[in-house]
């Protein structure tokens, strides 16, 4: 279910729009929609990548710089 609410707040002009121009939207209530989605899926990521935690590798840097370039150019194929 959807709860709708309507509020009045101040909003910085100049910081709306860059939040406009960033997001590509044209109202005011499209911005404030799309910057609370992206901060929710930020989080999420966020949350996400923390809950992965970090795996040990014993690579040298010419050994890791070689798996980088074999990801990169296998997106690009």
């Amino acid at each position: 279910m959807v709860y709708i609410m309507k509020t009045t707040v101040e909003l910085d002009q100049k910081l709306l729009r860059k939040a406009k121009q960033a997001l590509g939207t044209q109202t005011i209530k499209d911005t404030i929609h799309a910057s609370l989605d992206e901060v929710v899926r930020r989080r999420k990521l966020q949350v996400f990548a923390d809950a992965l935690g970090t795996i040990p590798l014993d690579l040298t840097l010419p050994q890791l710089q070689a798996q980088r370039n074999k990801r990169t150019t296998h997106g690009s194929a």
